[in-house]
């Protein structure tokens, strides 16, 4: 079998689309084709099932899925230790971090970062907490800012730093109440922060009218602006927008936490050691 036919494959896997997966790789359609034909005919078996909606794996499939994703984590692997063998990282590194983080914390981080190590690859993705934690945990990111406690044996968790959640409205808040008779504008239901929130209104009893789940931080000020409901929110991302009205939160459920995030039994490359060392470092010289 062929690296790149086993690439093609779990690709076709993970998007169960042959011309989806042929766009994710840059290829023709007829040619992601082709190497399916070809694996399924080196093998003797069938390994997707065909329909009008796209394909799905067989229990051969199934079968191989698992095995090519170990052998294409190995090759990745294989392939940055020779790399970070050099004193200078060099390659690829995909990290991940919530919108908020990605948004405020993290620009003068990867600035230097960037600078001090022109051939890294860097990547950032954003998703909310649940998706950068499954993320890392499949091996697919190498590392993620996620906000909330995150106790899990196979990751690493490194403090960054505390945040604090407000209430941001277009015109003040009486009281907590009042989310009863407005609109709650989040993320998904991944969001730490819109989590936090509902657990207070679930203990206080408050329910929205609606909850309208948005993609962007631009989004859900825009809207919040425009009087469509009441967002949650880090107060430094929205403390210098003066035509909205920032409630806190309880005590209780005011601050939320910063974790960075790595696995456990992960290889780490030398462009992953030299983004956490500045990391740390950078920790050091914020702390009071």
């Amino acid at each position: 079998m062929d690296i790149k036919d086993l690439l093609v494959f779990t690709t076709v896997a993970e998007e169960n689309n042959i011309s989806k997966a042929a766009k994710s790789l840059s290829y023709v359609q007829s040619n992601v084709t082709m190497r399916i034909q070809q694996l399924e005919a080196e093998l003797g078996t069938k390994l997707f099932q065909r329909s009008g909606k796209g394909v799905t794996l067989t229990s051969s499939g199934e079968l191989l899925h698992r095995y090519a994703e170990q052998i294409l984590r190995l090759t990745n692997e294989a392939t940055a230790a020779v790399q970070s063998s050099s004193h200078t990282p060099i390659g690829p590194l995909k990290i991940g971090a919530t919108e908020s983080t990605a948004a405020l914390r993290l620009p003068p981080l990867l600035s230097t970062y960037c600078t001090a190590y022109p051939n890294v690859d860097f990547i950032l993705e954003t998703h909310t907490t649940d998706v950068l934690i499954q993320l890392v945990l499949e091996r697919k990111l190498e590392g993620a800012f996620v906000a909330g406690s995150c106790e899990h044996p196979d990751l690493n968790s490194l403090f960054v730093q505390d945040e604090e959640l407000v209430l941001v409205s277009r015109h003040p808040l009486p009281s907590l109440y009042s989310l009863n008779d407005m609109n709650l504008l989040a993320f998904s239901s991944g969001c730490a922060y819109r989590h936090t929130l509902e657990m207070l209104m679930t203990k206080e009893g408050v329910f929205p009218k609606r909850i309208l789940e948005f993609g962007t931080i631009e989004a859900i000020i825009g809207c919040v602006k425009a009087g469509m409901g009441v967002a949650v929110m880090m107060k430094s991302i929205v403390s210098n927008y003066n035509s909205l009205t920032l409630t806190p939160l309880p005590q209780s459920y005011r601050k939320v936490p910063t974790f960075f995030i790595t696995r456990k039994d992960a290889f780490v490359s030398a462009a992953l050691r030299e983004f956490s060392s500045l990391l740390t470092e950078q920790l050091c010289t914020t702390k009071p």
